[in-house]
């Protein structure tokens, strides 16, 4: 095949017009006919037989004609491809997008004019015509032509007319084609259908389909059988029930006629072929993997899949087998990565090797990648000495994830066990925590977290934190005019010490110039809180606000939902498990604040054996080098006279902090990267100071913090390593200055002894 672009002439190019043969005029020219292919697009066939008199010029050869256009203002596409006769001749067929005053021309190789194409009229291209004494190379040329060059070279793959041209010439030089099978209703975008292809086309490189509406590709290439019919996938809105579908193969195409669209539901049409379904399963894995999901049917048929038409899992337990294994976790993180944690029993050193095989991807090294540590519970199931290890690794270099996934065992003869395994199903929260989950504390060094557990565990955190939506508002009473202080208080799980709280803020004076803000990061007790805190305003007439979440955020997005609400100068940032003491802690803590470069202070808090629980944040490495969150004298009595000394800190705790609402705005609020909650509090510190701040401790605002009584309820966290996850990413942010930080402060001895 030959496409070549079509010269153009005349003075918008700035060229020189074509000569004119010597003694004639351009009138005087012989006219050649031209037909309108679609819209402005026109298509000019050359040939010996077409010339005046049968023949061409003297001296000009049919494969140094070339068609012209002047007058045209710009360019446009064109082609040109040459088309083998039976008779041994040839015909050039020249298709050009042109204006329709311009002037075109044949010409020979020197550029002279030897003939007028007749101007573009509306007299369509006739298939029979166009196609009449051609051979088979040139019948296959120009199929290629119609249903691939000239669709994307003119854009016309969406035009009505220009696919019934195409029906037209398929009928017609492929007048025995073959009836392609309606097979099944994959979902809403797409259609499967069965072919009896010829293997003797070869390796298939494209397919075409030619509906009532244009000329599209299909979205992938069909699943071929060593026996059976070929499955293609076809787009919904591309097919008829008379649609046209070529397969273009190494070796020659094969056309098949579509009778009716398929009817059958996939998972009903899968349940009476069960021995295709783990080939048609990554045949569409492979196929949705590399296509657009915008409506989301995509990973719902992946879903339905896996529940109603689940892959086969191979047992690899059984105590007589000499190799035992098993996947007993693999997540799908949403951003082309696998998690994956499973265990190996392999006594007889018989496996050289693991990968791990996706969807459609290729298959990827799993054991130069993952995490191995002892599993003494599976050599326990066996009752035989140590050799089976955990393993946990993740995967990155993936498209897309999908459809069920291969654990593949290379053993050192050159022998391969496959075991199949499942994705894990449910909501990137749920999916989230199973990641953090998966890697035993003991095996969690800084090296997995940043391998293995942070690359999944983060854009599950994002997707779930993206699937966020406004806050559902309570409003109990009037809200307080113009308040001076905004109290914010996250609620998860843990309500036993609001009526205490509550108690202790009804007899404070300073609450009439705060607002209350509670929200609520359980939403499945939104009914229990607005009943209980419903009898609690009655009982003290507290204006006060819920913000009930749309799910479980974490700490950080609890906050800085209640600051998105707040009103107030002074954001007071409290635990629900914080009680103060005595009336007036609100103004004793604010008042550092009156100075201008302190925005944030922090309370003397007291454990209920009357101990201190945090007198100022500091930050000091352990003995593995990790940083550390630390409070000041935690443990002495609560009058421990250090602990008595209003100063600066480093850092104050998020169970009762103050802060400009300006400050807290001007520095993004909380970091949500955090997941569930833990390191919050200091991030939000550190970058209060990074924005030029100080923070002040104020051992004259007393309360009381039963400590952690809400996050030990989350059974995401119990069971995980977040608390581990989110040290490991503040140091990542803070590490330098953490250390310049803490120097500075012993430097100027302001580090009281701990």
């Amino acid at each position: 095949m030959l496409v070549h672009p079509i010269e153009r002439i005349g003075k918008h190019h700035g060229e020189a017009a074509a000569a004119v043969p010597a003694g004639a005029t351009v009138r005087d020219l012989p006219v050649l006919p031209c037909f309108r292919l679609a819209g402005g697009v026109t298509l000019v066939a050359l040939e010996a037989q077409a010339w005046p008199g049968g023949c061409l010029p003297e001296g000009v050869a049919l494969e140094d004609l070339k068609v012209t256009a002047a007058g045209m203002a710009r360019s446009g596409p064109a082609s040109r491809v040459r088309l083998p006769r039976r008779d041994g001749g040839e015909r050039v067929v020249a298709v050009m997008a042109i204006d329709p005053d311009a002037a075109v021309f044949c010409c020979d190789g020197k550029g002279r004019h030897l003939a007028r194409v007749a101007p573009r009229g509306e007299r369509p291209v006739d298939p029979g015509l166009l196609a009449a004494g051609l051979d088979a190379v040139g019948c296959q040329r120009l199929i290629r032509q119609a249903l691939d060059a000239w669709p994307r070279l003119f854009r016309l793959g969406k035009d009505a007319g220009y696919a019934r041209f195409c029906r037209r010439l398929l009928r017609l030089l492929v007048p025995d084609m073959c009836a392609a099978m309606p097979e099944a209703v994959v979902n809403r975008q797409f259609v499967l259908a069965g072919m009896p292809l010829d293997s003797r086309i070869g390796d298939v490189a494209d397919v075409v389909v030619v509906g009532a509406n244009g000329v599209v590709r299909a979205p992938c290439r069909p699943l071929q059988l060593r026996k059976g019919p070929a499955f293609l996938l076809l787009q919904r809105d591309a097919i008829d029930a008379e649609s046209l579908i070529v397969v273009f193969g190494a070796a020659g195409h094969a056309v098949f006629q579509l009778p009716a669209m398929p009817q059958k539901p996939l998972l009903d049409w899968l349940g009476a072929r069960r021995q295709l379904a783990a080939q048609m399963r990554a045949f569409l894995a492979r196929a949705f993997a590399d296509m657009p999901d915008e409506d989301g049917s995509g990973a719902a048929l992946r879903r339905e899949l896996d529940l109603f038409s689940p892959p086969a899992v191979r047992n690899l337990l059984a105590r007589n087998t000499p190799v035992n294994a098993a996947v007993e976790l693999l997540v799908a993180d949403g951003a082309g990565g696998i998690f994956i944690r499973g265990w190996l029993r392999d006594p007889h050193q018989l496996v050289a090797g693991a990968e791990l095989q996706a969807g459609g991807s290729a298959p990827l090294p799993l054991d130069p990648v993952w995490l191995r540590f002892p599993r003494p519970d599976i050599d326990k199931l066996y009752k035989a000495r140590p050799a089976a290890f955990g393993f946990v690794a993740h995967l990155g270099q993936l498209l897309e994830p999908a459809g069920e996934a291969i654990l593949r065992l290379h053993l050192s003869s050159g022998g391969i066990i496959e075991l199949a395994a499942r994705f894990a199903a449910g909501h990137p929260a749920e999916l989230r925590d199973a990641v953090l989950g998966g890697v035993p504390p003991e095996q969690l060094t800084t090296d997995a977290i940043a391998r293995i557990v942070a690359p999944a565990a983060v854009p599950l955190h994002r997707q779930h934190l993206a699937r966020r939506q406004a806050p559902e508002i309570v409003q109990f009473g009037e809200p307080v005019a113009a308040p001076r202080f905004s109290l914010i208080v996250p609620l998860y799980r843990n309500l036993d010490y609001l009526r205490f709280q509550l108690g202790a803020f009804a007899t404070d004076p300073a609450m009439r110039r705060a607002e209350l803000i509670f929200v609520l990061d359980s939403p499945e007790q939104r009914a229990d809180l607005v009943h209980f805190l419903s009898g609690l305003h009655q009982l003290y007439g507290l204006p006060m606000t819920i913000a009930v979440m749309s799910g479980n955020f974490g700490y950080a997005a609890a906050n800085n939902a209640g600051a998105a609400l707040a009103r107030g100068d002074v954001l007071v940032l409290l635990n629900s498990d914080v009680v103060p003491e005595a009336p007036g802690w609100m103004q004793r803590q604010a008042a550092p604040l009156r100075r201008k470069n302190v925005v944030a202070t922090g309370a003397r808090l007291l454990f209920d054996d009357q101990s201190l629980q945090h007198a100022g944040m500091r930050f000091a490495r352990d003995a593995g080098g990790h940083w550390l969150n630390l409070h000041y004298h935690k443990g002495a009595p609560r009058d421990f006279a250090p602990a008595l000394k209003a100063r600066k800190v480093p850092a104050v705790t998020g169970a009762a902090l103050m802060v400009r609402r300006e400050a807290f705005l001007a520095v993004g609020g909380f970091t949500e990267d955090y997941i569930i909650g833990d390191y919050e509090d200091s991030d939000l510190c550190l970058k209060l100071r990074q924005a030029g701040g100080e923070i002040c401790y104020c051992p004259d605002a007393v309360l009381y913090h039963f400590e952690r009584k809400s996050i030990n309820r989350h059974a995401g966290y119990q069971r995980s390593v977040a608390g581990l996850y989110n040290r490991w990413l503040a140091a990542q942010r803070w590490d330098g200055a953490m250390a310049d930080l803490m120097t500075r402060f012993e430097r100027r001895g302001k580090r009281p002894a701990a």
